[in-house]
């Protein structure tokens, strides 16, 4: 390559327009998984329909489309926005990267941060909704457990209202405010809340892991309290990601303008892993343990509370598909152990 089509800039100027640009590109990689897990939850959501309740399934189908449209529409503030940095106005004095920091609060790239704010209020809102759900049987009541959660949650809106007012005014970004800089303290304030979600969530499940395996056995129950499924109902993906972004941000690093675009799909993604996971009935809910636990009462009263069995000839073995898997399993331990065919028939 010939060097002289270079720009004979300063490698700091180049390294931070080429962390905008590489940014743009990831966004709509990620902006892809988003679409991709939308269709994954709306198909989910259709079969659902024998297990969940109308009421229900309207509730993750509104908020599914709401999050992925905030998705959508900071994908086409970010493509805009790098439009006008690298095509429109790439002989602004400093270059693109200057474009994008003097230029944050632009109408076009004013609804890329509106929508990246309401995303980080979904998503924030869903995993204390998990949370609450998870500790809902939990010996504490859920009001003492939830109430620092709470409060971090409404501290967070508050914070992301003052963001947004401070990057739409005139001259000013994340990186320059013309008062109180309220970048750091709003996403210090989100990971602080999201990793506090993720150990209380990851602490639960570890416990009720060890209480399944010491009364049912290591195989029952890891659908619900397996690594992945710790991880995507804990959102630890995006509580790692953040570090990605406010280490960069604070040490002044370039690297920072590539996964603060990436942020907001990568918020997204999270919250429709879990309404995938719920959809499909492999998520834990709030009468998961008194599923699994009944299960061994069952077997050592030789029948399962929840269900009604009918012995049939040797040989045939129905069992519903609405049952619980995990209860399925131990029904069929049982009809071994006891040498003798069964039916399971509708839950009672």
């Amino acid at each position: 390559m010939n060097s002289s089509w270079q720009p004979q800039e300063d490698p700091t100027i180049l390294l931070s327009e080429r962390t905008w640009l590489l940014g743009a590109i990831l966004t709509g990689v990620g902006y892809g998984i988003v679409f991709t897990l939308y269709c994954l939850c709306i198909h989910q959501i259709l079969r659902s329909r024998e297990r969940t309740n109308q009421v229900k399934r309207v509730a993750m189908f509104t908020y599914i489309t709401l999050i992925t449209l905030f998705g959508t529409l900071f994908f086409v503030s970010t493509a805009r926005m790098t439009q006008l940095s690298f095509i429109d106005n790439r002989l602004y004095p400093g270059g693109p990267a200057a474009f994008e920091k003097d230029m944050f609060s632009i109408p076009v790239n004013e609804l890329g941060n509106v929508t990246f704010v309401l995303a980080n209020w979904f998503a924030d809102a869903l995993v204390v909704w998990r949370c609450m759900i998870i500790y809902s049987n939990c010996r504490y009541h859920t009001v003492i457990v939830m109430a620092i959660p709470c409060l971090a949650y409404i501290g967070s809106l508050s914070m992301g209202v003052m963001w947004l007012i401070q990057v739409s005014a005139s001259q000013s970004s994340p990186w320059f405010a013309k008062g109180i800089n309220f970048t750091p303290p709003y996403f210090w304030l989100s990971l602080a809340l999201n990793m506090t979600m993720t150990l209380a969530i990851v602490a639960r499940l570890f416990v009720l892991r060890w209480r399944i395996s010491s009364i049912l056995g290591k195989q029952y129950g890891s659908q619900y309290t397996g690594v992945a499924a710790m991880l995507i109902e804990s959102a630890g993906f995006y509580s790692s990601f953040s570090l990605l972004f406010l280490i960069p941000f604070a040490l002044n690093h370039p690297l920072a303008n590539t996964f603060f675009q990436m942020l907001c799909q990568i918020q997204i993604i999270t919250p429709l892993m879990i309404i995938c996971r719920v959809a499909s009935g492999r998520a834990w809910s709030s009468d998961t343990d008194t599923q699994l636990f009944s299960v061994k009462a069952g077997i050592n009263e030789t029948h399962l509370t929840s269900l009604k069995f009918q012995a049939e000839s040797v040989g045939s073995t129905t069992i519903d598909s609405r049952a619980s898997p995990v209860i399925i399993e131990a029904e069929k331990e049982l009809c071994l152990s006891n040498s003798r065919t069964v039916t399971v028939g509708s839950a009672v």
